[in-house]
């Protein structure tokens, strides 16, 4: 499919035309690869898996969990669906394989515990004057409550070794399986059932159409308590160990025991069971299934493969599909230009359900993808992946496009990443994250358009990558394009979408392009992809306003409107109470300054005159006067008299508030974000995390661009992916950022 050579811009791999000898190198490397030791952690440029803290996808340098699907099986080239499996079934490896790993450490110490504590018990018992010098054996009696507890042992230590086993080798030879599917018939339950060549490497059943949500349900009762007995074992034999085992009590807790009272440890050790369907066994008739599981509480994982048709059966229509989409059953003629219904948001229904984690996400941000279904699969409550996952053959891609369809769909706004997680809050704004969609704040994405223009010379232009711009690509959406002719009244697609119905009547949208000899040319959009772009930025803007990162006009002018009425009775207090205080200074002022002078005065010598007594009053701030409960006017503290220069020096404190005031002008105190640009290695990672922070110089090495255009997690997240470790995230800029005390933590090694 060439996908690898396609989306490796540096050029490290090539294509050739297969031959013997390259056949026999193949083979040969592969040999060696497979008896090779595991991928060293060094290389693995993760610091927290379970907390989705690094570059994700480097876990696919580890062997094991590269190696989660088998090859062989009969999906298309550069098969979408197989692809974005691949990196959730990595995913699911990775997670699972340290816990198994400790599950039998422990399972060891717990089995040489109970031994020695066994002996222990027998040695107690022995008299060491009734061993004889040519004894070959020695019987030991043992007291009722003693040989209980040493059988007790015995039969604990049997279930852990035969638990140890199952999780090491079992039946299968290949030890406990990491995850369950049930996958609904379709495109994904076929190529991936090519007997004897099934790439999954774990127990999974195929149903019908429909009912893949339904026998997970069954499965998971099962299997829960099944997981539910070893860890009854487990903690039977702790019990034992540290004597508090009483079978009166803990053997009636042990035979109610269920899956809801596993701490997080055991939860987090069950193997994972999902339920695998498309378009149409998700989201259309087997829609009900699916709803059903969102509505309970029980942790089943469901997959939706997204290509926007029924794939397996020719491409049919489907309620995911797009409007003015072409496909089999909503066809391009004289009366209906494709699809004409609008795309169902699974998503958003699941939402509706408000107990279920929701990911929509795609192998066009891989870090991504991996970090939600890590948080999915730590949370007790069902949780629903949506994978964009094209599909080359109806959608028109050529075998390595489908990690460019997929990375447009996102830019474009056609199907954005959204994450909802019940855990983090109450309020939709609180649940919905919309971390992963370029430039979140602005209506499009930008690229940059290379051309040469009629002198050969090369030139650019800065242009939003607008919906048209994606369809474009895609050969279900190309009977809606044709070139520009002269007789067209043009206007660029961008500015078209802006304008009112009525303003739209008189003008023609179209996008640019760039031909085969890189000329810059224009292509005329159909009107059903203008209400496609409506539709998707109406879309797009909801998605924000539920997020918190837009605020509708409604609730502004709501807002605004208390606003106004809470500043001007503001003003009306304020006003009121410096009014008041004025009234008293009127009245009051004048005794105090009375007041001072009388205690100069009184302080003073007889003797002098009365200029130079009223020369020293003026001259001497004396004690404080003690002013009444109610007035406010703050009065300098008392000071000793023997000193005429100390009232200057207490005088000082009047200076702060003009600093504070000072302070809180300035935009930012704290250490602004850079990078160590010599040190770049034009690996573009942080690029991809977003191209407005990071950009590169003349030279081609990354440098800061406009640090307020994203977030402070996103810099730590470059700082965290980047190979040379040269980019420094400084301080928050934005102090109300979610998580800064997480991210400021994470922040400090690059700092």
């Amino acid at each position: 499919c060439d996908i690898c050579v396609a989306v490796c811009t540096d050029g490290a791999l090539i294509s050739v035309r297969q031959t013997e000898d390259y056949q026999e190198t193949l083979e040969e490397n592969w040999k060696l690869w497979n008896n090779l030791p595991e991928t060293d952690d060094s290389y693995i440029k993760i610091s927290s898996l379970d907390d989705g803290i690094g570059v994700m996808s480097s876990l696919l340098l580890k062997q094991n969990n590269y190696m989660s699907m088998a090859g062989g099986d009969g999906a298309c080239m550069g098969c979408g669906e197989k692809t974005t499996i691949h990196l959730l079934l990595s995913t699911v490896n990775a997670f699972m394989a340290p816990r198994v790993e400790k599950q039998v450490k422990n399972l060891d110490r717990l089995i040489r515990d109970l031994d020695a504590k066994a002996h222990e018990m027998l040695v107690s018992e022995t008299d060491l004057g009734d061993v004889s010098a040519d004894a070959d054996s020695l019987s030991v009696e043992l007291s009722g409550d003693k040989k209980e507890r040493v059988l007790l042992i015995r039969k604990s230590i049997e279930e852990l070794k035969d638990l140890k086993w199952r999780y090491q080798e079992g039946p299968s030879g290949r030890g406990r399986a990491n995850l369950g599917f049930t996958n609904s018939t379709g495109c994904s339950s076929v190529w991936g059932s090519s007997y004897p060549y099934n790439p999954y490497p774990f127990p999974w059943v195929n149903h019908l159409f429909q009912d893949a949500p339904s026998v997970a349900v069954g499965i998971f009762e099962g299997h829960m308590r099944k997981m539910a007995d070893g860890f009854v074992s487990v903690r039977r034999a702790e019990k034992l160990l540290s004597n508090s085992y009483d079978s009166a009590v803990d053997e009636d807790f042990f035979s109610e025991f269920e899956w809801h009272q596993f701490t997080d440890e055991e939860f987090t050790l069950c193997p994972p069971l999902f339920a695998v369907g498309g378009d149409g066994a998700m989201m259309d008739i087997g829609f009900q299934n699916l709803s059903r599981v969102m509505a309970s509480d029980k942790p089943i994982r469901v997959i939706v493969v997204d290509t926007q048709v029924y794939s397996n059966t020719g491409g049919q229509a489907c309620t995911s599909g797009f409007t003015g989409q072409v496909s089999d059953m909503a066809e391009y003629g004289m009366e209906h230009h494709g699809k004409e219904e609008v795309r169902k948001e699974l998503a958003l229904i699941a939402m509706a359900h408000r107990g279920v984690f929701v990911m929509q996400s795609s192998q066009a941000t891989p870090s991504h993808l991996i970090q939600n279904v890590l948080k999915g699969l730590q949370q007790r409550r069902p949780a629903l992946f949506i994978l964009n996952t094209p599909c080359p053959p109806e959608w028109g891609l050529a075998d390595f496009g489908a990690p460019d369809a997929a990375k447009l769909a996102l830019e474009s706004r056609a199907v954005p990443n959204i994450v909802y997680n019940p855990e983090e809050g109450t309020t939709f704004s609180e649940r919905i994250d919309l971390e992963g969609n370029p430039s979140p704040m602005d209506t499009w994405t930008t690229y940059e358009l290379t051309y040469l223009d009629e002198e050969g010379k090369e030139q650019m232009m800065t242009l939003p990558v607008t919906t048209a711009d994606w369809a474009l690509g895609e050969a279900r959406f190309r009977r809606h394009y044709r070139p520009a002719g002269d007789e067209d009244d043009l206007l660029v697609f961008h500015e078209y979408i802006e304008l009112e119905k009525e303003e739209r009547e008189d003008v023609t949208p179209f996008i640019y392009t760039v031909d085969a000899k890189r000329q810059l040319s224009k292509v005329v959009v159909s009107e059903e992809i203008a209400t496609l772009a409506d539709e998707r930025l109406r879309h797009w803007a909801q998605l924000k306003e539920m997020a918190g990162v837009d605020v509708s006009e409604n609730m502004r002018d709501t807002v605004s409107e208390a606003l106004e009425e809470e500043v001007d009775a503001r003003i009306a207090a304020v006003t009121a109470e410096y009014e008041a205080k004025i009234a008293k200074l009127t009245t009051q002022y004048p005794l105090l300054i009375a007041r001072r002078l009388a205690e100069g005065l009184l302080k003073s010598n007889a003797e002098k005159t009365v200029a130079e007594l009223l020369e020293k009053a003026e001259s001497w701030g004396g004690p404080a006067v003690q002013a009444p409960a109610d007035f406010s006017i703050p009065s300098p503290a008392p000071a000793a008299p023997a000193d005429a220069g100390a009232p200057a020096a207490a005088a000082a404190p009047a200076a702060a508030p003009a600093a504070v005031a000072e302070a809180d002008e300035d935009d930012f105190m704290g250490n602004e974000p850079y990078i160590d640009t010599i040190r770049c290695t034009s690996c573009d990672d942080c690029l991809k995390i977003n191209p407005k922070v990071f950009v590169y110089n003349d030279d081609q090495q990354a440098e800061i661009g406009d640090a307020k255009a994203g977030t402070f997690k996103q810099l730590v997240m470059a700082a965290e992916a980047c190979p040379a470790e040269c980019i420094h995230p400084g301080d928050p800029l934005n102090p109300k950022e979610k998580g800064l005390d997480k991210l400021i933590k994470r922040a400090e090694p690059f700092n």
